[in-house]
C-alpha cells in the first residue's frame, strides 16, 4: 500500500508520530488514521505534514493516494493526476471512450485493461490496475467526492467483455447514479456533435485550495489548464453538454433498459 510509505518517510526523517503530529498540529491517533488509511489530512495541513516527512507536495499527494503500486512504475503525469484526484472536492468529467472509470465494476476493468497495447498486459499489472480503481472509487461511495458526469451514448455502447460483464458494470453504474453526490448524465445519438464532444474528453477538478483546474489525457501523456480563462471555457462547455442531455433521472433509466439488453 503507498500509504506505508508515510511511515518510511516519517521513519526516514528520524521522526516519532508525536513529533510529526505536533509539528502538523494534530493528535497522535490523527496522524496513525493517515498513516493507516483510515483518514486523509485536510487541505491545510498538508503543506506541514510534507515538510514534517522532507517531501514535496506532489509526492505527499501520491503516498495519500492509497495506490498499491511503486512508484517507479507510474508515470510521473498519472502519479500527479491521482494525487490530485484524491484531493479533489469535486469533478466534472466529460468522458466519452469507456464507461468512467470512477464508476467501473471490477470485472469491467480487467476486460477493459487486458485490452492495452498490441499485447495485452500481464496478470500481474492487470490486478494492480483492478486495485487501483477500487482505492480511487472508495471517495465516489462514501461520498467525500462530487462527481458530476456526462457520458456519449457511445460509450454505453461499446463492449467490453461478453454480455454479463456490460450488463453488470451498467446495473452498478444506474445504483451510483443514485448516490446523493453522483450526477450522471447521458448524452444520445441524437445530441449530435457539441463542443465539449469536439473538445474531446476532460475533467475539471475543484480544490479547496486555489482556482479550478482541467485535466486532459492522451496519447503521449496528460497535462493540467490553470488558465483561467480557458477553465472557464471548458466549464461552459460542459454546462452546454448538461443542458442537451437526458435528465439525471432519465438517464438512470436509459442505463437500466440499456443493462437489460445486455442480458439477452
Amino acid at each position: 500500500m503507498r500509504r506505508k510509505m508515510l511511515i518510511d518517510a516519517r521513519k526516514s526523517a528520524g521522526k516519532t508520530q508525536e513529533e510529526v503530529a505536533e509539528f502538523v498540529g494534530v493528535d497522535r491517533t490523527t496522524l496513525g488514521k493517515w498513516e493507516r488509511d483510515e483518514s486523509t489530512p485536510r487541505p491545510h495541513q498538508r503543506a506541514k505534514y510534507a515538510e514534517a516527512l522532507g517531501v514535496g507536495m506532489g509526492e505527499l499527494n501520491a503516498m495519500l493516494s492509497s495506490i498499491p503500486t511503486a512508484a517507479n512504475e507510474m508515470p510521473e503525469w498519472l502519479t500527479t493526476y491521482l494525487g490530485m484526484e484524491q484531493s479533489a472536492t469535486s469533478l466534472r468529467a466529460h468522458e466519452s471512450r469507456a464507461i468512467y472509470g470512477l464508476l467501473q465494476t471490477p470485472r469491467y476493468v480487467e476486460q477493459l485493461a487486458g485490452r492495452v497495447g498490441v499485447s495485452g498486459v500481464s496478470d500481474t499489472q492487470l490486478q494492480r490496475t483492478v486495485d487501483q480503481r477500487f482505492h480511487r472509487q472508495k471517495r465516489v461511495r462514501n461520498g467525500d467526492l462530487v462527481l458530476d458526469l456526462v457520458q456519449p451514448e457511445s460509450a454505453l455502447h461499446l463492449q467490453v467483455g461478453d454480455g454479463s460483464v456490460m450488463a453488470e458494470q451498467l446495473r452498478v453504474m444506474a445504483e451510483l447514479a443514485e448516490l446523493p453526490n453522483v450526477t450522471l448524465r447521458i448524452t444520445t445519438y441524437d445530441a449530435g456533435q457539441y463542443e465539449a464532444r469536439r473538445l474531446g474528453d476532460f475533467v475539471i477538478m475543484e480544490h479547496p485550495w486555489g482556482n479550478p483546474r482541467v485535466h486532459i489525457e492522451g496519447y503521449g501523456g496528460a497535462y493540467f489548464i490553470t488558465d483561467a480563462d480557458e477553465v472557464g471555457y471548458f466549464g461552459l462547455a460542459f454546462d452546454h453538454a448538461c443542458r442537451i442531455t437526458l435528465s439525471p433521472k432519465e438517464s438512470q433509466q436509459y442505463i437500466q433498459q440499456l443493462a437489460e439488453t445486455w442480458n439477452k
